[in-house]
């Protein structure tokens, strides 16, 4: 199956390699590219993103994953049984707590940030299992099934082209940290990608309200799970090339709820799928 990879000119403060040189205060050309990183259009242009708080950056740091610099503020606290230590390698920017705030994403910032590569998506060998998001927009959806995907030893988690950017700010943050344990895809054309993977054996199984238990669900491997859109459900390119459907039967009378959240489903699904 084809892997997206971004292209384009990468910005000066993104060119730097990882170095134990600590430099008190960036420039403000570097803080303001820094920031631009919450626009989809900047991290595809730069192939940088930004993760945010002591957590999700030292999980990077600890993954070796790609990390161009890190900015720090006064308002950073690292929890009693953690280390600093972590920081000794990479590049740090000592930044003041204004500056932090123009970086960070959420009301209160964490008072740490991370300028990180975007990793290379191609595959290095044949997944077993993977999830797919179709249309999953809500980035703390896309998060938390990355999360969940990680934590339950998913191969993959492909993110279709109506689906939350998986390296938004949002996303990473609601992933803490299993962004860096399973093998992100992005895929451009889901008709074309699953087409690929039906001729290479892989059953593709959809989230449907009418599919079978997921009590007595048993996919054949190598197996795609898709969960649709929070709204709109499956998309009918992707429900026309399902080999099945897979359910999450409730009780009889439930008051008028009428499904389940895409991520609380897709954690439940994935739970019995790797129980078996």
């Amino acid at each position: 199956m084809e892997t997206y990879r971004f292209e384009g000119d990468t910005p000066s403060i993104f060119t730097n390699k990882p170095s134990t040189r600590r430099m008190a205060t960036p420039t403000a050309r570097q803080l303001k590219e820094a920031a631009g990183l919450h626009r989809r259009k900047n991290r595809e242009t730069s192939g940088c993103f930004l993760v945010e708080g002591w957590r999700s950056v030292s999980a990077a740091i600890d993954a070796n994953a790609p990390v161009v610099h890190v900015y720090r503020s006064p308002a950073l606290l690292i929890p009693d049984s953690d280390s600093s230590a972590r920081l000794e390698h990479v590049e740090v920017f000592d930044i003041s707590d204004r500056e932090m705030a123009r970086l960070s994403d959420v009301k209160s910032a964490p008072g740490i940030a991370a300028v990180v590569r975007i990793p290379n998506t191609a595959l290095k060998a044949r997944a077993e299992r993977i999830l797919y998001l179709d249309g999953v927009q809500d980035p703390g959806n896309v998060g938390t099934l990355i999360r969940t995907a990680a934590w339950l030893g998913m191969d993959t988690v492909a993110i279709g082209p109506e689906s939350a950017d998986p390296w938004s700010p949002k996303v990473t943050r609601s992933t803490m940290g299993g962004i860096w344990e399973v093998h992100i895809e992005r895929v451009k054309d889901a008709a074309a990608w699953l087409d690929e993977g039906l001729s290479d054996g892989v059953s593709v199984w959809i989230a449907d309200m009418e599919g079978e238990d997921v009590g007595v669900w048993k996919p054949k491997n190598p197996c795609v799970l898709v969960i649709g859109s929070e709204a709109h459900g499956v998309s009918d390119a992707v429900r026309q090339r399902a080999t099945g459907a897979v359910s999450i039967p409730g009780p009889a009378g439930r008051n008028g709820v009428e499904s389940l959240n895409a991520a609380v489903a897709g954690g439940i699904i994935m739970s019995h799928w790797a129980s078996r």
